[in-house]
């Protein structure tokens, strides 16, 4: 059974929104807002996952030492891993938004999705798909390109004759 204060509080919403002081939005605006605001969510998280993976296949692609520290600064696109950073701070301003972010704790919660993003990317790595994506094809190009004075150069396999 309702409240006495509870009708009190509906009835001066009802005369508000009758009076024309208070407009209601209609129901299509919520659940297309909460459709795209979720595709976004999502494609951001697909994004920076791939954007993390990228940056550690690079990282490996470079190999192991500390003499190719430089050669690895000078070639490595720095727009990957920053690109990935944006994603995430983008996904977890997106998933602040939701309701069920709102009754968690969210440094848990956006603790966990980076953690999600980094050992998706992971595995992602480990499993082999980079080295298939970076032979054929259309990552291909994002996978073999080299940065060299702030210019994009494609990686030319060599032909032995």
């Amino acid at each position: 059974m309702p409240n006495k204060s509870e009708i009190n509080i509906e009835n001066k919403i009802m005369e508000q929104v009758l009076s024309g002081k208070v407009k209601m939005k209609p129901r299509w605006y919520f659940i297309l807002g909460s459709v795209l605001s979720f595709a976004g969510l999502t494609g951001m998280i697909v994004g920076a996952v791939f954007l993390t993976n990228l940056t550690l296949f690079l990282i490996r692609k470079q190999g192991p030492g500390t003499g190719r520290i430089n050669m690895m600064l000078e070639s490595f696109p720095l727009w990957v891993p920053l690109l990935a950073v944006a994603f995430v701070i983008l996904g977890i301003l997106v998933l602040k938004r939701y309701d069920f972010s709102y009754k968690k704790n969210f440094p848990l919660v956006a603790g966990t999705l980076v953690a999600a993003i980094i050992l998706s990317a992971l595995i992602i790595n480990l499993s082999g798909l980079n080295d298939i994506w970076s032979k054929r094809g259309p990552m291909r190009r994002l996978y073999n390109v080299n940065q060299t004075d702030g210019a994009r150069i494609q990686h030319i396999p060599r032909y032995s004759r």
